[in-house]
């Protein structure tokens, strides 16, 4: 579900199942969408002493050119299988998924499964959070000094993505958002909207 509050917005993106977004118009270009990913969402089931990534589609912005200038992120995972509660996988979001990939970090997957936020390593997996280092200014390598330019033609979706080499556990349990779930903010420029 996407709501929007604040000034008039007529340009809403989509929010996918388990995630609820709050979009603020801050006037001018500038928006704010905050992701609220409700606890028990499932990333994906893992299997044991397997490097994997896993993720989820959390939301799709609006249709047009964008630009990400700022990203927030609260989130703890949990496994149901107390084998993996020590694990501390890497978590971001991405423009796209390796969903059930070999591979042990994000950026040994594809650079777009962490060009939003990211990579952050979650200090456990038995809902604990991600480090203090959450706030993150998306300028970086590969991206403008604006932050991350989506293209009218680009891909406008975010996934929340997790790759470990998960430990030695029993059969392939699912990694799901921990309790009380998972909250995202994200500052951006819609480029088809007038003003500064």
């Amino acid at each position: 579900m996407s709501v929007g509050t604040s000034m008039q917005i007529n340009r809403l993106g989509t929010a996918a199942a388990g995630t609820t977004a709050i979009e603020y118009g801050l006037g001018g270009k500038k928006r704010q969408t905050e992701l609220f990913v409700a606890a028990t969402t499932v990333i994906g089931a893992v299997a044991d002493t397997a490097a994997m990534s896993r993720g989820v589609l959390l939301y799709t912005f609006p249709a047009g050119t964008i630009v990400i200038q700022n990203v927030y992120g609260d989130i703890g995972l949990d496994v149901d299988e107390t084998n993996y509660d020590e694990d501390t996988p890497e978590v971001g979001l991405g423009t796209t998924t390796k969903d059930g990939s070999a591979e042990a970090t994000l950026g040994a997957s594809v650079a777009t499964t962490e060009d939003i936020w990211g990579p952050h390593v979650v200090a456990g997996c038995d809902a604990n959070a991600v480090a203090a280092d959450a706030i993150q200014a998306v300028n970086g390598t590969g991206q403008t000094v604006e932050g991350v330019v989506i293209a009218a033609g680009g891909v406008h979706t975010v996934y929340l993505n997790i790759a470990d080499t998960w430990a030695n556990g029993t059969g392939t349990p699912n990694v799901v958002v921990g309790s009380p779930g998972a909250r995202f903010i994200i500052e951006w420029l819609d480029m088809e909207l007038e003003g500064v």
